[in-house]
């Protein structure tokens, strides 16, 4: 009998598509497909109004289908169907007269403006297929929601999937019989989704056998690395053709990604090969802000930037130099130079980002960011000792506050391991939320929550679970007393101190805190559902939470919200259990501790204060812990802008009452004047001057781009984009991970890597007789860059062999992890009980990029169930509920910070009674969140001003740009190089202010209104009105980052800034949290004005 031949064919689980964009930007990366054309394309249906509301997103692209409209109408026999059931294009026949086009019922047949042909999924048949690789889009889903294969083999996964599902298909009434298939749990109202029986599909008609040309092999092209568009730092492969990064691939051998990649990756290629790189030195030739440069050599500039410092050292200290890493990737080669320098006050985004966040997990586990076991596949040790990949979910429980994994892709691992725990294991997922995100849509309960109250939200679960908890019937055994008695520390103290607490009434409403009629009027959820989730997380085993940081965090009191969802998880005994809240964080592969240089900074040195010299280190001059905020774990960058406008006092250590002043900033890869703070307050502090002169002696900014922040430097540097340098992965994950970021590519244009910064900077600085900085510390210490990464990997991964299952059996219980995972050394104290091989760059680049060592759970404990004196990390060794790191703060300062439960509101909000005057008048709070963009930068790729999500959509007014020369550029960018591009209304996604669409209209408003914001403090911002049903009353929200910026560096996105919005115009400066110091991005209360 004749062999059957393939029918490919495509599954798509809507259960598991998160509507990442993942698909889309990854087909038009492969394809270099130009802006407003699309192969795949994600739509998203909405039915419903708030609260009750549903959407689901829908990949669309070609159906190849069994009787194709397309391929009947062509007339030039352009379209054909190959024997495996493919619809593929002949391009050397397609004339572009659009009957495919027009006869296609499904939309999925666009015409390329450039060719002037038809453009459409063709399943990447000759460029993948017909090499045995999966098409990308499939490659590349964050969630693993499409399923590919051939469905004439029965014992396909497509062919079992189809078999165990409720299949579905587009508008099959129609009769065109496709080949891409779906399947969704929920009802699909209004929706093109029908069901659909597979056996039904007839045998293929009109078919070729005509010979397809396969495209190169690529495999041995592809270069292992590790991405940097975003802090996941995910796993990616670089195909490289004669030295150009062609193609970007996930990485299948990491299980940070598995193989997966985001649209922010996908479109990686567009930032490396952006004609808006910074190509060569610059210095400023206007006023600071005006954008005006003259090109300089490297020489002039390290030797320009070498003289100021030199002179700002000699006149005012090393601590008037104030060093900004901005993104935390690749920054070890800028800390070791200027702590040499000597200066104590170094900064990276974490001081910006999340403090809040960060807070209670680090005063009550030891470990600054703990997370939901959800991460798989995991690499275990099973029964046996052997290792293998745990597939298997364990979480019954997901609860996310303020957090939208799937949009604000901070973990690439949640996209896919959510989905799949749901649908695998059961788990209950429940999303806390002013906004119906992304995240919401896959949720069994969406609660909307008022934004700032999610501490009052929490504090009343903690208060219910306390009052109802009972040992003796299982349905309110919420608490694990036998946890709590032997592997936590102050308990009883905490408790105390919170039911005190809760016999007072809380002057706003006039009830009892954390009761549930209290909760439900601040944070607007009924007492049922108080109760409803409290009981569930109480009860279900195992558990965890997850709270945001634009969500919580960016509130001031998000320190609270922090304290009360780790006691949550602690106390029901679910930290670090398979399944519940797990160490990551301290999981970590330790690098560059020594590399840094930290040890720089305990150098003593004298200082006159008053009169009289004090002695003491470097490190005692830093801003934040000798200054406002001792308790700051990353420092405090917000405030940076008062500091250089009043200088800096010193409040506590040896230096106390010592004033010194703020003179120059150094910020790399970081856009401090739109993230960190008051936008206004940053340009008025950059420019500020004394005279003729700059307050600020020198700014310098290193970066690819120029942003905002650029604007206002005095020397500009081109930094080598993450293709073109050397770097080690610094990712979040539950197996400890490392990775190697390559050099794929040699540094564009004039660009220096961080190394090659650190030794051009350092020589200048030695040639214009600074004391401090010595070459055997730099040039004569390392022979290049890659022994300066090796030096960055030689404490890896640094993790203890604790917990269950053990990761080394083989070696002693407790002992510390150093060296690759098959062989390392096995070290106690000071003594190296076994001798391994150390990780270096060439062994990583020898295995796929990639160290991945054995996880563990239960590890605040040993083998005989006590404490295991390894982890947690804090003083104690045991989970604290009273805050070592706080008293011992108190006891050096005489400082009086609370050392267990205290309650805090945050300022800009209806139940702060400070300010409820002010409420009347200014009725809305004014919220942001994270897009399929990361930061403010990617904004320059024109892929990701596609994805249309939460408050990024196609409003832009009509505007031409030009693209600058191009000519060394290696790829299209969706736009026509060196010519002009008309940008029709509404092409273009753009931060828009999302307002409830009732709200709305009672107001008058339509969507794409231009309207003005205002705070009580008489700032405005302007933006579009976007009216949405996914959105609660009273609040807007807007993205936080791509908007209200114009700098060179940004392309045309330029063209939208005066009607695009950024939300730190409205950020009030004095709005920091006390203990933290993190800005309180999301505390803004404003009131609507139309323009």
């Amino acid at each position: 009998m004749a062999k059957q031949n393939k029918r490919y064919a495509m599954l798509i689980n809507l259960d598991r598509c998160v509507g990442c964009f993942a698909c889309q930007v990854s087909c038009k990366a492969e394809y270099d497909i130009p802006l407003g054309t699309f192969r795949c394309k994600v739509e998203t249906y909405r039915s419903g109004s708030y609260p009750d509301i549903r959407k689901f997103f829908l990949p669309r692209l070609c159906n190849h289908c069994a009787s194709a409209p397309c391929i009947e109408g062509c007339e030039e026999h352009a379209l054909y169907r190959n024997q495996q059931g493919v619809v593929l294009l002949d391009d050397t026949k397609c004339t572009g007269c659009q009957m495919c086009y027009d006869k296609c019922p499904y939309n999925a047949i666009s015409v390329s403006p450039d060719r002037g042909t038809a453009e459409k999924c063709d399943f990447c048949y000759t460029r993948r297929l017909m090499q045995g690789l999966l098409p990308v889009c499939v490659q590349n889903c964050m969630g693993k929601a499409m399923v590919f294969g051939d469905i004439n083999d029965k014992k396909s996964d497509i062919s079992l999937a189809l078999e165990n599902n409720n299949v579905k298909a587009l508008n099959p009434d129609l009769g065109t019989n496709p080949l891409v298939f779906y399947t969704y749990s929920r009802t699909l109202a209004d929706s093109p989704l029908k069901d659909y029986q597979v056996a039904g599909i007839p045998p293929l008609r009109r078919t070729s056998a005509k010979q397809q040309t396969t495209d190169p092999e690529i495999s041995s092209q592809l270069v292992y690395t590790s991405d940097a568009m975003c802090p996941s730092e995910c796993g990616i492969s670089v195909l490289v053709e004669n030295g150009i990064a062609k193609k970007i691939y996930g990485n299948p051998h990491t299980l940070v990604n598995s193989g997966t990649f985001c649209a922010k990756g996908a479109s990686g290629l567009q930032l490396t090969y952006s004609p808006h790189r910074i190509k060569t030195p610059l210095m400023r030739s206007g006023k600071r802000g005006e954008d005006k440069w003259k090109e300089i050599t490297w020489e002039e500039a390290s030797d320009f930037i070498a003289r100021k410092l030199v002179a700002i050292k000699k006149k005012y200290g090393p601590e008037s130099v104030f060093m900004d890493c901005g993104d935390v990737t690749d920054r070890e080669a800028y800390y070791r130079l200027f702590h040499a320098l000597c200066t104590p006050n170094t900064f990276n985004h974490g001081s910006i980002c999340d403090p809040n966040r960060k807070w209670g997990q680090a005063l009550m586990t030891g470990d600054e960011r703990p997370l939901p076991d959800i991460q798989r596949p995991l690499l275990l040790r099973n029964e046996d000792g052997e290792l293998f990949l745990n597939e298997k979910h364990d979480i019954k429980l997901l609860l996310n506050v303020g957090s939208n994994p799937f949009v604000a892709t901070r973990f690439n691992y949640m996209s896919r391991g959510i989905p799949a725990a749901r649908e695998e294991n059961g788990c209950i997922y429940i999303v806390i939320d002013p906004a119906y995100t992304n995240s919401a849509a896959h949720a069994d309960f969406w609660l909307p929550v008022r934004p700032g109250s999610d501490a009052a939200l929490l504090a009343s679960m903690l208060y219910f679970i306390i009052k109802n908890d009972s040992g003796d019937l299982p349905s309110a055994k919420y608490i694990d007393h036998g946890f709590i008695e032997k592997y936590t520390l102050g308990w009883q103290e905490f408790k105390d101190a919170f039911l005190e607490y809760s016999k007072k009434k809380d002057p706003a409403n006039d009830l009892y805190y954390f009761t549930l009629d209290w909760a439900e009027e601040k944070t607007g959820i009924s007492t049922d559902n108080i109760k409803k989730i409290s009981h569930l997380f109480g009860i279900t085993k195992p558990a965890a939470i997850e709270i945001g940081m634009h969500g919580t965090s960016h509130h001031t009191n998000g320190d609270v919200t922090s304290i009360l969802m780790t006691a949550l998880c602690l106390i029901t005994g679910n930290m670090d259990v398979p399944g519940g809240l797990v160490f990551v964080d301290s999981q970590k592969p330790k690098k560059g501790a020594i590399t840094v240089g930290k040890k720089f900074l305990d150098k003593v040195v004298n200082r006159e204060i008053n009169g009289r010299q004090v002695t003491g280190k470097l490190s005692e001059l830093n801003k934040d812990n000798f200054g406002d905020y001792p308790a700051s774990l990353k420092g405090v960058l917000a405030d940076l802008p008062v500091k250089i406008k009043k200088g800096v006092r010193i409040k506590y250590g040896p230096f106390k009452d010592y004033h010194y002043p703020v003179k120059a900033f150094v910020t790399r890869a970081g856009n401090p004047v739109i993230t960190a703070g008051n936008t206004s307050a940053w340009k008025e502090a950059l420019t500020a001057k004394n005279g003729d002169d700059y307050l600020l002696e020198l700014m310098v900014f290193i970066d690819t781009h120029i942003t905002e922040t650029g604007k206002y430097a005095d020397i500009v540097l081109p930094e080598a984009g993450y293709l073109e340098r050397m770097g080690v992965s610094d990712v979040y994950t539950m197996s400890p991970e490392i990775a190697l970021r390559d050099q794929v590519i040699k540094p564009l244009h004039e660009s220096k890597t961080p190394y090659e910064f650190m030794i051009a900077l350092s020589d200048a600085l030695i040639k214009n007789g600074d004391p401090d900085i010595k070459a055997e510390d730099f040039r004569l210490k390392y022979n290049d860059e890659e022994a300066f990464i090796n030096e960055i990997l030689s404490e890896t991964p640094g993790f203890y062999n604790i917990g269950q299952p053990l990761p080394y059996p083989g070696l002693p219980e407790g002992c510390l992890i150093r060296g690759v995972p098959d062989n390392p050394d096995a070290v106690w104290g000071n003594i190296i009980l076994k001798h391994g091989e150390p990780v270096t760059a060439d062994w990583l680049r020898k295995h796929n990029g990639v160290a991945v060592w054995p996880a563990s759970y239960y590890r605040y404990k040993n083998a005989a169930a006590s404490p295991s004196g390894k982890y947690p990390g804090t003083a104690s060794k045991k989970f604290e509920f009273r805050f070592s790191y706080i008293e011992n703060i108190n006891s050096i300062f005489g400082t009086e910070i609370p050392t267990t439960f205290y309650w805090a509101e945050s300022r800009w909000n209806p139940g702060n009674t400070l300010y409820k005057n002010t409420y009347p008048e200014y009725p809305f709070q004014l919220i942001s969140g994270r897009v399929h963009h990361a930061m403010t930068m990617t904004v320059v790729c024109p892929y990701l001003s596609e994805t249309n999500t939460e408050c990024m959509e196609p409003l832009n007014d009509h505007f031409k740009y030009t693209m600058p020369d191009s000519a060394d550029a290696q790829i299209r960018n969706g736009l026509q190089g060196n010519g002009e591009t008309t940008f029709s209304p509404c092409s273009v996604s753009i931060p828009v202010l999302a307002i409830n669409r009732t709200e709305g209209e009672a107001l008058d408003l339509k969507t794409g209104d231009l309207v003005a914001l205002e705070n009580p403090l008489g700032n405005r911002l302007k933006g579009k009105v976007f009216l949405t049903e996914e959105i609660m009353p009273g609040t807007i929200k807007t993205a936080f980052g791509p908007g209200g910026q114009n700098a060179s560096g940004l392309g045309f996105m330029n063209q939208t800034s005066e009607y695009t919005p950024n939300i730190n115009e409205l950020h009030d400066p004095e709005n920091i949290t006390s203990c933290t110091g993190a800005p309180g991005f999301g505390d803004i209360r404003v009131r609507l004005i139309k323009t």
